[in-house]
């Protein structure tokens, strides 16, 4: 591919969303936003945002997600039990 043609995937594709944040954090980014360009850095809100989404699904995964398949695969394991074990009454 040439300098100024690329190959798009599914990952590139992007999504404009809207969210209401507290006008002091808004304000106190864009000071950091401006101080970090001084230094050679740049801070883009879109690239927080991203990296902040990335790192929710990440504890979801570590913190929540595994903990809950455990647990429904044992609960499902135990109804099997029950299920498997026949009734003194039926006989």
């Amino acid at each position: 591919m040439g300098k100024y043609v690329t190959k798009t995937s599914k990952m590139d594709e992007k999504r404009v969303v809207s969210v209401r944040v507290r006008r002091a954090l808004f304000e106190s980014f864009k000071g950091a936003s401006k101080e970090a360009q001084k230094h050679g850095y740049s801070m883009s809100l879109a690239g927080v945002f991203e990296s902040a989404l990335k790192d929710a699904i990440q504890e979801w995964q570590k913190d929540y997600e595994f903990p809950l398949k455990r647990g429904s695969s044992s609960s499902n394991a135990k109804k099997m039990q029950k299920k498997s074990k026949p009734n003194k009454e039926e006989g």
